[in-house]
């Protein structure tokens, strides 16, 4: 269950886990990249204000996605869940940072 195309027909937990996990580390891959575009163009004090805010947001970031996991606290479909969780809101911080790239 790697191409895309297998992903749309997942249907137990575990192919559905693996899609999930794919689509996570394909957004942190594509935050990574834009952190780093956006952190080469910053003077020094921005750099360390922008390191101090990533760090602060990837700790709410996980906490929050466990947080989401509780819905399904114990059943087989809460890590499902929280990836999930970490993937959205790791795309919402890639287009977070890319506005400031923009400015």
């Amino acid at each position: 269950f790697a191409g895309e195309r297998d992903c749309s027909e997942a249907v137990s937990t575990a192919e559905m886990q693996t899609c999930a996990n794919k689509r996570y580390h394909e957004a942190d891959a594509e935050l990574n990249q834009v952190y780093r575009q956006l952190i080469a163009r910053l003077s020094a004090q921005r750099k360390g204000q922008l390191k101090a805010s990533q760090q602060a947001w990837l700790a709410f970031r996980d906490k929050n996605a466990a947080f989401a996991a509780g819905v399904a606290e114990g059943g087989t479909m809460a890590s499902l869940v929280e990836v999930t969780e970490l993937t959205a809101m790791t795309r919402s911080r890639t287009e977070q940072l890319r506005t400031f790239l923009k400015q």
